[in-house]
């Protein structure tokens, strides 16, 4: 499975967050499985700092941010996508 059919399996059959806030958020206070940050993404490195920190799997793609949001559905710019729960889709095995 390539990177688009996994994003887009992933937000339509699990659990995900759209959006640096929202990764944020889930950093600090749930148990996010993944996080897929962009290429472009302006808080890329405060992402990462704390995804080490809490020891959330995470991989920045080579994609813009706005090729992201087509990837997963949607008609607007993503920076970075969180993976509660990843659904029928094997995202936790792409690394790119």
């Amino acid at each position: 499975m390539d990177l688009k059919t996994a994003l887009s399996v992933c937000v339509k059959t699990g659990k995900t967050y759209l959006g640096i806030k929202e990764t944020m958020r889930a950093l600090l206070i749930g148990n996010p499985k993944k996080i897929i940050i962009s290429k472009d993404c302006k808080d890329k490195d405060r992402i990462e700092y704390y995804c080490k920190l809490s020891g959330t799997d995470y991989a920045t793609v080579n994609l813009s941010s706005l090729t992201l949001g087509e990837y997963c559905g949607k008609p607007f710019p993503i920076s970075s996508l969180t993976i509660i729960n990843p659904g029928d889709s094997n995202i936790s095995d792409i690394k790119e």
